[in-house]
């Protein structure tokens, strides 16, 4: 490991990270706030990708910019095109957009749903503990969403509002298991 090579270097690395990030913003600026979100995994994708070009760009000797600027091009402008036939086209939607599951709902871990999503008994108290709940029993639902994050929903207060709002989201994540 070199801890200095020349100012040359440092100096071709800091110019390069400011255009290169300039050069991403415009990108993510130009396809819509959509480029930048972790509504998926696809979208997960795309960002690690952008993250890898990025780094590669700032840190290899060899990058040319303009390759950088083509391969973050065709990310996103992949993850526009998917993401628009997903909304226009039911094969894609299917592919592109995964339903909610219900993982725990009024003190029943759900065994079935848990092991089909890969989710310990463990990890959904950590996200429970994570979302500022003490304890287990003061949860209604926990949901794993589309993009691998828990919701956590607390027992409503006796308010109808909560009550119906519990009710559509058991419903809407189409689990039979439910008691």
């Amino acid at each position: 490991m070199i801890l200095f090579q020349s100012w040359w270097e440092l100096f071709r690395v800091g110019i390069t990270a400011i255009v290169a990030y300039f050069l991403c913003v415009c990108l993510i600026s130009i396809f819509g706030k959509r480029s930048s979100a972790k509504m998926n995994n696809f979208d997960w994708i795309v960002t690690v990708a952008m993250g890898s070009i990025l780094g590669s760009a700032v840190l290899l000797k060899k990058v040319v910019i303009l390759e950088v600027a083509l391969g973050l091009f065709v990310l996103l402008f992949m993850q526009f095109l998917f993401t628009k036939l997903a909304v226009k086209s039911k094969i894609f939607k299917r592919v592109m957009k995964k339903s909610p599951t219900l993982l725990y709902f009024d003190k029943e871990f759900l065994s079935n749903n848990m092991v089909n999503e890969r989710v310990t008994r463990e990890e959904i108290e950590v996200g429970v503990r994570s979302k500022g709940f003490v304890d287990i029993h003061q949860v209604m639902a926990v949901v794993i969403e589309p993009n691998g994050e828990l919701s956590v929903l607390g027992k409503p207060n006796n308010n109808s509002e909560e009550n119906q709002s519990l009710e559509r989201i058991k419903q809407s994540v189409g689990n039979p298991h439910l008691p």
